[in-house]
């Protein structure tokens, strides 16, 4: 059975992915959307929520370990040849069968604070555990809107690559009407079928390039690559993205500190390996705890005492008197005997002999090979290094921030520039395109003019949506979410 399912199961993938497929064909994605997609699918996000599900049942265990503990047992045996009855305690050279149950419990009442000191820190690793999982998603939210924007960047690479090949076969039509008129030469209308096959291989490259990128957006959402995958294209106003808005750098590290979760997370470490400093010095102190026990037992050679029986004895000769023979006789007695029942149940032995016991265990430590003085060492060096990796994880905040402030301001000054290139090479770039069309400029100015322009252009688009990207980085260090909007 076991392998027709996996024969129906292999032969209806391809069915299922089609299917999938088609209900995908006529969905935009925001990029709110794909980065919910990469949450649910990503490994390292599922795996830092396993982590907080593991963090959550040993808090929940440390709080229980505060109850008494209980246990129950039961044996039975049949004994062979001399033994000990374990009911009457004598020994016997008979075969019986025997059998009993017990319980024990027992509760810590003292263990210098460490089972509470657990719980404290327990709690702390689950709140810790929480900004992990947070911070998992911030990574994965940032690579996702890094790899959309260049989607849309190649996207439009792609039209502007499209657009140069019509601006050039328009070139061309316009000057096959002037060779066949006589007012240009044959020469002009190869260089021009050169340029367009140049072109077009320009468009190829960007094609590609827009296909690897949206390939690595779907690997980086976690989605399969046959599945079908269009992104919206929303009209980013460049316009309402300015930097005069955000902080200097110092602003915005102190907002980020109070917001980013791998802050939040050291910190909380650092207060948990301080409990563990704590727990590992209660291993110094004495321990208290209360236990008890119930105990019974079952012999089926056992006999249950019902009463005693009365015996006469009358008077015997017990010898003779020296020289009259007289006959000596004994005095009359009485004499009890106990009487047992033929019938003595196993619940009646269980009632009667049941024993009970209550302990008070007090446990003083004295020596413990130094093992106590050496997980309290450990316990502190713990702590050192969380304090090294809170510093760190701070440093690196700064640092990012201060990378990704001056990344903001040369991204912006890089659309300024490559604004005012673009507009300068189009007006270039139509004043020789007139002048080559009535002879007065040579081919190699007009295709240097039509790349240069190609090129400030794609300039342009890279600029504009790296100064996009740097923005946004700035705005999710302010604690805001990642949107285009």
């Amino acid at each position: 059975m076991k392998t027709i399912g996996s024969l129906l199961l292999f032969l209806l993938s391809p069915l299922l992915c089609a299917q999938e497929n088609a209900e995908n064909s006529d969905k935009v994605w925001t990029l709110e959307e794909c980065i919910n997609y990469a949450w649910e699918n990503n490994l390292n996000i599922r795996g830092s929520q396993l982590d907080q599900l593991n963090n959550e049942i040993t808090l929940k265990q440390s709080k229980f370990d505060l109850l008494p503990n209980l246990s129950a047992g039961g044996s039975v045996g049949k004994s062979f040849g001399r033994t000990i009855d374990p009911v009457s305690n004598s020994f016997v050279s008979r075969d019986f069968l025997s059998g009993g149950i017990s319980a024990n419990s027992n509760v810590t009442v003292y263990q210098g604070g460490r089972l509470r000191n657990t719980i404290k820190r327990n709690e702390l690793n689950l709140q810790a555990g929480q900004y992990d999982v947070q911070k998992s998603q911030n990574d994965v939210a940032l690579d996702v809107a890094s790899r959309y924007l260049t989607v849309l960047l190649n996207a439009e690479q792609l039209e502007n690559s499209k657009y140069q090949l019509e601006v050039t076969q328009a070139q061309l039509e316009q000057t096959l009407i002037l060779v066949e008129a006589g007012s240009l030469p044959y020469s002009n209308q190869l260089d021009l079928e050169s340029q367009v096959a140049s072109n077009e291989v320009q468009v190829v490259n960007a094609e590609n390039n827009y296909t690897i990128s949206l390939l690595n957006l779907k690997q980086s959402m976690q989605m399969p690559a046959e599945l079908t995958l269009n992104i919206e294209q929303p009209d980013i106003d460049i316009s309402g993205l300015s930097l005069t808005g955000i902080m200097n750098v110092n602003d915005v590290f102190e907002i980020a500190q109070e917001t980013m979760p791998e802050v939040k997370s050291s910190k909380l470490v650092i207060e948990s390996r301080g409990i563990e400093e704590k727990i590992a010095k209660a291993a110094f102190l004495p321990t208290l705890s209360v236990s008890g026990s119930l105990t019974t037992n079952y012999s089926d050679q056992s006999r249950q005492l019902i009463g005693t029986q009365v015996f006469n004895i009358p008077a015997s000769p017990i010898g003779f008197v020296q020289g009259t023979n007289n006959v000596v006789l004994s005095n009359p007695q009485t004499q009890e005997r106990p009487l047992f029942s033929d019938d003595y149940s196993a619940f009646n032995q269980f009632e009667d002999n049941l024993g009970q016991s209550v302990r008070v265990n007090l446990n003083i430590p004295i020596f413990s090979k130094l093992s106590n003085t050496t997980n309290l060492q450990r316990a502190q060096i713990n702590k050192q290094r969380a304090e090294i990796t809170a510093q760190n994880v701070t440093n690196q905040l700064r640092q990012s921030i201060e990378s990704a402030h001056n990344n903001a301001i040369a991204s912006l000054k890089s659309y300024e520039a490559s604004q005012k290139r673009v507009a300068s090479l189009e007006e270039s770039f139509r004043a020789t395109q007139e002048r080559y069309n009535v002879g007065q400029s040579s081919f190699v100015d007009f295709q240097i003019a039509n790349n240069n322009l190609f090129a400030a252009r794609t300039d342009l688009l890279r600029a504009k949506y790296e100064y996009i990207f740097r923005v946004k980085i700035l705005d999710f260090y302010l604690g805001n979410s990642i949107t285009l909007e």
